[in-house]
């Protein structure tokens, strides 16, 4: 068996310490208990500032680490996009949290990768469970309240994806399916057109 890393146990080490600096604070009055405070707080700081600079995970300190990458104009280049169909066959755009906390670039491998492994049986049971998340989310949008990774905390929250738009417009009424579009375009087709130029319909799931 292979033993932990050392930037496992550094890992570790720095947790237990925000725990330990946690239970301080909670245990003491007075100025203790503000002293204790701007420690436990100049030691998030200074741990989260660590992991960004070293870019060395250290859960749950996040490194903030940015996808970043030069590609040719010509490379091709896929994304799904996800619809809520309601009653009456309107489409509504999805919000990118509505599968929160999975987020919507590992959905969309499982079903490029995984769904198509599937017998009948247990697609039908993945697309009920998918609809029902997606209604969750809209239900709790409708009514004016928060999904996803600001449920807590709001705009404090760590977002996700710079480049997903959020989507705060949801319908009254529940979806009945989900439709699943693949885009596919190059860079250079999309600073000759300004839009995507392909786009098909991948899978529709329904409740």
């Amino acid at each position: 068996m292979i033993g932990p890393t050392l930037p496992q146990v550094g890992g570790l080490l720095s947790f237990v310490l925000f725990l330990t600096l946690g239970v301080r604070v909670a245990r003491s009055e007075g100025s203790a208990r503000r002293r204790a405070v701007v420690a436990f707080v100049g030691y998030v700081i200074a741990i989260n500032a660590v992991a960004g600079v070293t870019q060395i995970d250290n859960w749950p300190f996040t490194s903030n680490t940015l996808a970043v990458g030069r590609m040719r104009e010509d490379h091709p280049l896929s994304w799904m996009v996800f619809r809520g169909v309601d009653q009456e066959g309107r489409e509504w755009d999805l919000d990118p949290q509505s599968w929160s906390p999975v987020f919507k670039s590992i959905l969309q491998n499982w079903l490029t990768r995984r769904y198509p492994r599937l017998d009948g049986d247990r697609r039908r049971e993945a697309g009920r469970f998918l609809v029902a998340r997606a209604n969750d989310a809209r239900a709790r949008l409708h009514a004016g309240r928060r999904i996803g990774f600001d449920r807590i905390l709001g705009p404090l929250a760590c977002g996700y994806w710079w480049r997903l738009p959020r989507t705060r417009e949801a319908p009254e009424g529940e979806f009945v399916s989900i439709r699943i579009y693949r885009l596919e375009y190059t860079l250079a087709e999309i600073a000759s057109h300004g839009r995507i130029v392909r786009r098909e319909l991948f899978l529709e799931l329904r409740g």
